[in-house]
Order: C-alpha cells, then structure tokens, then sequence
C-alpha cells in the first residue's frame, strides 16, 4: 500500500488554511466596503438619528411653548394699555 509522505500532507494542511484564510480575508474586505461589518456602524447611526429626531422634536415643542406664553403676555399688555389709554382719555375730557 502505498502512502502519502509526511510533507505532502502538512503541505496540503497549510495549503487548505491558507485558502480559508484569504477566503475569510476576502469577505471581510467586502463587509468593510459595504459598511455591512458587523452592523454596529447602522445601529449606531440609526441610534443617531432617533436621537436627533427626538431632540429636534423637543426644541420645537418648547418654541411653540414659548411663543404661545409670548402671544399671551403681548394680549395682556396690550389690554393694560388700552385700560391706561381710555382712563387718560376720561381724565383729559
């Protein structure tokens, strides 16, 4: 029976891990250019996002707050000064 020598096999056994190797090496090159790695780089931009959406939505919530608190002090000056007004005009006739 004939057998494979000793070199042969470890040759091929190295051979066989190098493939694998450059196999894998490929691959994750690829993930690397289509931002697919382990998809941390999504999820932390989607994370991103939301947050900003949320932060967005808050500033406007307390602009508006701010403009109707606004909109009521002018009303209520404005209705100080016509009192003032029509109580200068009595005391004028």
């Amino acid at each position: 029976m004939d057998t494979i020598p000793t070199e042969l096999l470890q040759l091929g056994a190295v051979a066989a891990i190098f493939i694998l190797f450059i196999r894998e090496f490929f691959r994750y090159l690829n993930g690397k250019k289509n931002g697919n790695g382990n998809g941390t780089s999504k999820n932390i931009l989607k994370e991103l996002q939301i947050m900003n959406t949320n932060h967005l939505n808050e500033i406007c919530e307390k602009i508006d707050e701010g403009n109707t608190m606004l909109i009521t002090t002018i009303h209520n000056d404005n209705i100080k000064i016509i009192e003032l007004l029509g109580e200068i005009k009595g005391k004028i006739r």
